[in-house]
């Protein structure tokens, strides 16, 4: 019995690794060889803990596949009150490669 839950475990971690390496695989052959600018947007209405998450979330995706220094993840005020967006701006500046801007900033930036 006890051999048979080692044996058990074992091909767990086997499928586990095997996973592991696809996923590895995957993402370094799916991963543009040319590396160009780019933004991640968070559209946000409010500033609100979601936006704060989602805006971290993208940051932290930058940072795993290695893209910190070309892109960028842009907070799209959509229609934020001033104390929302001072609060967004506190949140970008504690963090770097967040910025927050309206849409025609937005389309400033990327001409």
């Amino acid at each position: 019995m006890l051999d048979t839950f080692f044996g058990a475990v074992f091909v767990g971690l086997v499928v586990f690794g095997l996973l592991a390496l696809c996923y590895a695989i995957l993402l370094k052959a799916l991963l543009p060889r040319r590396r160009r600018g780019y933004y991640i947007i968070v559209p946000a209405r409010r500033c609100d803990k979601d936006v704060a998450a989602a805006a971290y979330a993208a940051r932290m995706k930058l940072h795993f596949i290695g893209d910190e220094a070309v892109g960028s993840v842009v907070v799209l005020d959509c229609g934020m009150d001033e104390r929302q967006r001072l609060s967004c701006l506190n949140i970008c500046r504690e963090t770097n490669g967040i910025y927050l801007c309206t849409p025609a900033e937005f389309e400033e930036m990327v001409k």
